[in-house]
């Protein structure tokens, strides 16, 4: 076990008892006599930057492949090993982009997945898809409505109707205290670590900036014509708040296709609970008779848009299971013949 005075420098980083824990049940005895913990900070352009328990941040070699967050087992200068990580925020990236079965990991050990919605062009069911994402990441997602001082009260009032069961805070840097800052500290406090997503131009970079009370990041305009944004920020990287965690910042994603669907149900808690009062176990929530949740959307409920993003999740996650899982896609063309062979069969309208 290592004594405090080595993981001191770590703990702005997000060392806590649960790292100690995994620490521990590495086997000291096949490492080298030297190896110490680190936390992977940076990456860029295959570039990694370990910070490690002297409080020294530089770059590491090694053949293990780490994410930002990752939590790392050094000697000297070189990766031997990553910890295990009990969070992973990812997406399906491209076929070539290296990654296991096209999934690209964005960030690792993550406890809060900080979602960034402008309010000067705020799409909810983008806003629905990247909650979905953070549930199915394993940390815990927590909407954050930036530029607030440009809303009406119309855009969170519509993100805390829409976003069942999710926090949502409203955040401004405008003015000498800037607004909903301390509920966003009071949530990254020591220990934890969070990490920002969101498009580019939702002012990610600005609000890092404040919450580290200094310009660290380099921030720009939107553009007039839509209010979409540049990337200022080109890498991802692991910043510490002070007094507070960690937060991890990364460039604006235009594509976020779900890794996976083990977590739907927990981003669209409300159409689950609903969905157990149905006719049929299996109700696709279409035109099946004895649906509680087209009920729900009739009497007022529950929002209609809000089921057009589960379904269109829901279409999009099937997919990819068809498309990576060779079973899934044998069985679905089974299940497609076996219904053009009814349907033919059904047809009145053919001679036999």
């Amino acid at each position: 076990m290592l004594p405090a005075t080595e993981t001191a420098a770590l703990a702005p980083y997000g060392w806590s008892e649960r790292v100690q824990t995994l620490w521990n049940d590495i086997d000291v005895g096949a490492l080298p006599t030297r190896a110490r913990p680190g936390r992977v900070v940076r990456i860029e352009r295959g570039v990694r930057e370990v910070a490690d328990a002297s409080g020294t941040v530089g770059p590491a070699s090694g053949n293990t492949a780490v994410a930002v967050g990752d939590w790392v087992c050094l000697t000297g200068t070189r990766v031997l090993c990553a910890l295990p990580r009990w969070s992973a925020l990812a997406r399906m990236g491209p076929a070539d982009s290296g990654s296991t079965a096209g999934v690209q990991v964005l960030a690792a050990n993550v406890d809060v997945v900080v979602v960034t919605a402008p309010a000067d062009r705020l799409h909810v069911s983008r806003v629905e898809r990247e909650v979905a994402v953070a549930w199915e990441s394993g940390g815990r997602p927590l909407v954050v409505l930036t530029k607030a001082d440009l809303d009406n009260g119309s855009g969170l009032a519509s993100l805390r109707s829409r976003l069942a069961g999710t926090e949502v805070i409203a955040t401004s840097v405008r003015g000498s205290e800037g607004s909903g800052l301390a509920e966003l500290r009071h949530v990254l406090a020591a220990g934890v670590t969070g990490a920002l997503l969101g498009p580019s131009g939702a002012g990610k970079s600005t609000l890092v900036n404040a919450l580290l009370g200094d310009d660290v990041l380099r921030t720009g305009a939107t553009r007039a014509g839509d209010g979409r944004g540049r990337h200022t920020t080109t890498s991802r990287r692991l910043l510490c708040i002070p007094g507070g965690g960690a937060l991890i910042d990364m460039p604006g994603l235009r594509s976020l296709a779900m890794a996976g669907a083990r977590h739907l149900d927990s981003a669209f808690a409300d159409i689950d609970e609903l969905a157990r009062g149905c006719r049929f176990s299996d109700c696709r929530h279409g035109t099946e008779p004895g649906c509680a949740v087209r009920a729900a959307i009739a009497a007022g409920t529950l929002d209609a848009g809000r089921l057009a993003g589960f379904t269109k999740l829901g279409r999009e996650l099937a997919a990819e299971r068809r498309r990576s899982d060779p079973l899934a896609a044998r069985e679905a063309r089974r299940r497609y013949s076996r219904r053009s062979r009814d349907a033919r069969r059904n047809d009145k309208r053919r001679p036999w």
